[in-house]
């Protein structure tokens, strides 16, 4: 069966904060039971004891925790050994080694003039949450947005309540913005229906809040009730989310970009900035109608921000919906995943509010899109075991059921006190054992085949006929 891999506060500091791979999520101090952990300039930080190691944690060393480990997005399991718990049996038609595991793949843009032009590329994300939000899908939308009270250029996580700030968050600003954060606030306004709007690295998290088996939560000093806490921060942000956007992402720049390139050395107040673009260089759109540039190879080699060279996940593989513009022209190339994407996506479109066309039909895009993921994938250094480097080895949940079952064999507690826990750490959702579909380790199903010089061919843009086009598609004809 192997051995039980399953990471602490402790290897979370080491690994990933020291090293220099933490992405700046939030994600750990949002899913912390015990809030004991703090963003400190940018990183978590313990804080309850001041002068303790800086990778120790009280709770994760006694009683146990490390609830915020197990979502840490640079550890074991990474994006590609979650495909498993993720999409199950929905693994079919694509090419995973590439750019993930989709039902359909085309281009949209918004119907919306308004939208259209304030958004991103062809504004889709922000018209789908838009029409979310009208039609009652969610009440609320995860996003990054320029608001009152904020520099400009520099977005912060926000809980948008309201259309006009839905509307409002429209657009990129390339610099990080640790959206995970925000989830404790929808928590706190008890919003039951969430559209999470992230880049990959904020989605990934997302997913193993969802899909990580909760059972590492019984330990021998645990009662139920605190196992109980600790699954509620667990699961309980996760389950606010009715649907995730993922946005396409190679990497984001360092605060200096703004305020040493642009503001200080181009002489570009950043209030007289309207948004960026990048399309082969940095675009400025200016407040006045003028653009301005900057060589994309220089803003790389200067501002890259260094934790996104540990990230191998281009287009979002673990989102609902993924989005970028890529390769188009005032549109977006949307990928479907999920069977709860493609519901959201043909009720939306069913609205007449997107546009949508074939992938065959923008060649340029997919093959833009399939050599930025495959870039991507082998960009990612080599590091610590645990940081889920070192292994291709999926994620199974009914393994680690397994083998916390075996931990606990030489517990203490009686049976029916590690049953309590045990209740406690699953509640109402299925075992492992009932919701295990595909089997890890097995062949990928039509995967590309190698060529005779060893290589994988770059397939042509996927048929209308085999999932190049929007759901709706299949049920017009």
């Amino acid at each position: 069966m192997g051995e039980l891999r399953h990471n602490s506060f402790k290897i979370m500091m080491n690994d990933v904060v020291d090293f220099g791979s933490c992405c700046e999520c939030g994600s750990c101090v949002a899913a912390c039971p015990h809030n004991v952990i703090e963003m400190v300039e940018g990183k978590p930080k313990q804080t309850a004891k001041a002068k303790a190691p800086f990778d120790f944690c009280g709770v994760s060393e006694g009683a146990g925790c490390d609830v915020c480990a197990t979502v840490c997005p640079r550890l074991w399991p990474r994006e590609t050994h979650l495909r498993q718990a993720v999409f199950s049996n929905e693994r079919k038609d694509s090419w995973e080694g590439v750019f993930g595991v989709f039902r359909n793949i085309f281009v949209a843009k918004s119907n919306d003039p308004i939208i259209s032009e304030s958004g991103q590329d062809g504004g889709v994300v922000t018209a789908l949450l838009d029409w979310a939000y009208e039609s009652g899908n969610i009440d609320g939308a995860i996003v990054s947005a320029v608001g009152d009270g904020d520099k400009p250029c520099f977005p912060t996580p926000k809980v948008a309540k309201d259309r006009d700030a839905i509307r409002n968050s429209a657009g990129s600003w390339y610099t990080y913005c640790p959206n995970n954060s925000a989830l404790e606030q929808a928590a706190e306004d008890d919003l039951k229906s969430l559209g999470f709007v992230g880049v990959p690295c904020q989605i990934t998290p997302l997913r193993k809040m969802e899909k990580m088996d909760p059972s590492f939560l019984v330990s021998e000093k645990k009662k139920p009730k605190i196992v109980g806490r600790q699954r509620e921060f667990l699961r309980g942000m996760s389950n606010r989310v009715n649907f995730s956007v993922g946005l396409f992402c190679t990497e984001v720049f360092r605060p200096e970009l703004m305020t040493e390139k642009i503001e200080k050395e181009m002489g570009i107040p950043l209030t007289d900035i309207k948004k960026f673009n990048v399309k082969g260089e940095v675009l400025i759109y200016k407040k006045n109608g003028e653009i301005a540039t900057i060589p994309l190879a220089e803003a790389m080699e200067q501002y890259q921000r260094p934790e996104c060279s540990h990230c191998g996940d281009f287009s979002a593989e673990l989102a609902d919906i993924a989005c970028g513009g890529v390769g188009t022209d005032r549109a977006t190339i949307v990928v479907i995943r999920t069977e709860r994407g493609e519901k959201i996506w043909k009720e939306f479109e069913a609205s007449g509010k997107v546009s949508v066309e074939p992938i065959e039909e923008n060649k340029r895009a997919w093959n833009i899109l399939y050599r930025l993921s495959k870039q991507q994938r082998a960009r990612v250094p080599e590091g610590p075991e645990r940081g889920g480097t070192l292994t291709n080895q999926e994620y199974d949940p009914l393994k680690d059921n397994i083998l916390n079952g075996e931990k606990l064999l030489g517990s203490k507690k009686s049976d029916e006190e590690k049953n309590e826990c045990l209740d406690a750490a699953y509640a109402e959702e299925r075992r492992p054992a009932q919701a295990i579909e595909f089997i890890a380790g097995s062949p990928i199903p039509n995967d590309q085949p190698l060529g005779e010089n060893g290589k994988k061919k770059r397939p042509l843009p996927l048929a209308k006929e085999k999932g190049g086009h929007s759901p709706m598609f299949y049920l017009k004809k």
